[in-house]
């Protein structure tokens, strides 16, 4: 059987769900590209405004250079941007006949980086796992026998990766920030191509669908022709550098930022940055340089591997990630940063914050949750009891739930989610204290 080929004008595709292709609009009309208004729409969405207030690895850290999801994001596409470069380059000189093609390149993979966080709890990857634990030692309160099996799956295993994908790619409920992102755009952030049921999501604990965005995904992947023969989809070949960019950022950054939280001490940090830079120490150059010195290393690592399998990344084999195929030094670094992580992540200024978020979470959760069931039972605002009422105001105004009313259990745990996922560190504290009775002046 000839190997599948994917074709680069289906993987660029402008195209928004929803959008036909006789009413796309095109860039002579607007002046602008596309994936420029992905640009716009990613940092003018609420969603990534609240990334400044959530935790990157240190929850609500009193040191001001420490960083939070917003500047990660923004460094993440800084580098994504570059990757971008380089790899536009590359297949300028592979594919010379489409040069005018790849001029799109960087722009998405910066947006790909721009949006790959926006779907991540409060409190960090702590919070992910807070959500995931509440509901299912909560299962009885939460689905109530109202929902299908699917949607049980998605909330058992929340995923920052799929409620991303349903920011970016729905536009049916602006309360949300949702924000309609070009077919291209969301392929370079789909990094795991599959959906709660897929045998992956549960050894990987990774997926980038729910089931309430399944039949958009299928429509893009088939758009952008990703779809394998088997029926299964192919990742985009972008999305290989935002996860590099993502990849790099966060262990240079995190090393830096343990630094800065003393956690340890700065020398044995930037010697490991002048060891992945493959340069001698220079005692002379700060921290930072030495740190911009490594990341400069580790694009144009990621860039080789990805030049080098890129006969399996074009007919949609490759499925992990290229830091694998790294050659032995950095991966000798990696390991050694793996490492680390284990006394960052058992730190004493996290754990506070991590095992509080446990009953912050649940709090909300459950409010809702009981509130909600109210609505589904009485079917308006105006019945429901004053404590459900002020919980719904908490989150939604009176015209958005009566318009809604009538929509399903399952439809508003997803909006419960959409809730919750959304709230940054500090407002996720003052909701949960609120709901608490614990009040201040």
């Amino acid at each position: 059987m000839a190997k599948q080929t994917l074709q680069w004008n289906q993987l660029l595709c402008p195209l928004r769900v929803g959008q036909s292709p006789e009413r796309q609009t095109t860039s002579a009309a607007e002046e602008r590209s596309a994936f420029e208004a992905d640009y716009d729409r990613a940092v003018f969405s609420e969603p990534f405004r609240r990334l400044a207030k959530k935790t990157q690895v240190h929850p609500l850290a009193p040191n001001d250079h420490i960083h939070n999801r917003l500047i990660h994001s923004i460094e993440v596409g800084s580098v994504g941007r570059s990757l971008g470069k380089k790899i536009q380059a590359f297949l300028i000189r592979k594919h010379p006949e489409h040069r005018a093609l790849f001029d799109d390149i960087s722009q998405i993979v910066q947006v790909g980086c721009l949006v790959h966080d926006i779907g991540n709890p409060p409190f960090g990857h702590a919070g992910e796992n807070t959500i995931r634990e509440w509901v299912a030692k909560h299962e009885d309160l939460v689905f109530n026998n109202r929902v299908d099996e699917a949607t049980r799956s998605d909330l058992l295993l929340f995923e920052g990766n799929a409620q991303g994908f349903r920011l970016a790619a729905r536009v049916d409920n602006a309360q949300c920030g949702y924000m309609r992102l070009t077919y291209a755009s969301l392929g370079a952030m789909v990094k795991y191509p599959w959906t709660s049921d897929d045998p992956r999501a549960k050894e990987k604990k990774k997926f980038n669908v729910f089931a309430s965005e399944k039949e958009l995904f299928d429509t893009m992947s088939r758009q952008m022709g990703l779809v394998r023969a088997d029926g299964s989809v192919a990742r985009h070949p972008l999305s290989f550098l935002t996860e590099a960019a993502d990849d790099i950022c966060y262990r240079m950054l995190d090393m830096e930022d343990a630094v800065s939280m003393r956690i340890f001490p700065e020398q044995p940090i930037k010697e490991l940055f002048f060891r992945v830079a493959g340069v001698a120490e220079d005692q002379e150059m700060s921290i930072a340089q030495a740190r911009g010195m490594a990341i400069n290393a580790l694009i144009n690592e990621s860039c080789r591997v990805f030049e080098e399998d890129y006969a399996a990344i074009i007919s949609g084999e490759r499925e992990h990630d290229l830091k694998r195929d790294f050659s032995t030094p950095y991966r000798s670094a990696f390991q050694q940063i793996g490492e680390l992580y284990t006394i960052i992540f058992s730190h004493r200024a996290k754990l506070g914050y991590e095992i509080g978020s446990y009953k912050m979470i649940g709090r909300i959760i459950k409010a809702f949750v009981l509130s909600v069931q109210s609505l589904c039972d009485r079917g308006s605002y105006g019945e429901l009891d004053f404590i459900s009422q002020r919980c719904f105001d908490l989150a939604w105004d009176h015209s958005y739930v009566d318009k809604h009313a009538q929509e399903n259990y399952a439809w508003w745990l997803r909006q419960i989610f959409d809730f919750v996922s959304g709230l940054t560190d500090n407002y996720a504290i003052q909701i949960s204290g609120e709901i608490e009775g614990i009040l201040t002046p």
